[in-house]
């Protein structure tokens, strides 16, 4: 009998990893990312530019990790020559004047 010991129940929420779809705008430093559900959340990326270039590669698909704002594009260090890793920073919130 093979009995996974490390199971304890529900997966812990610090830090799961979501499927998500990812666009950028490089010229605003603007990354989407569109979840499953058809959510669409906006964040600031100093490296929106190669997130373009990754993207393309990985034809959008990406994961997302929200407890350290960390986006994953497999096979990104093939096209970009960096880590597959990038930090979104929140979007902040237009005050009206």
């Amino acid at each position: 009998m093979n009995h996974d010991h490390h199971h304890r129940g529900p997966e812990s929420p610090r830090e799961q990893w979501v499927d998500v779809l990812v666009a950028a705008d490089p010229d605003d430093g603007v990354v989407r990312l569109t979840h499953a559900d058809g959510e669409v959340d906006e964040f600031l990326s100093d490296h929106a530019a190669t997130v373009v270039t990754a993207a393309a590669h990985s034809n959008g698909h990406a994961q997302w990790c929200a407890m350290y704002h960390r986006l994953l594009i497999p096979g990104a260090a093939r096209v970009t020559g960096g880590a597959p890793f990038y930090r979104l920073d929140p979007k902040p919130v237009a005050l009206s004047a």
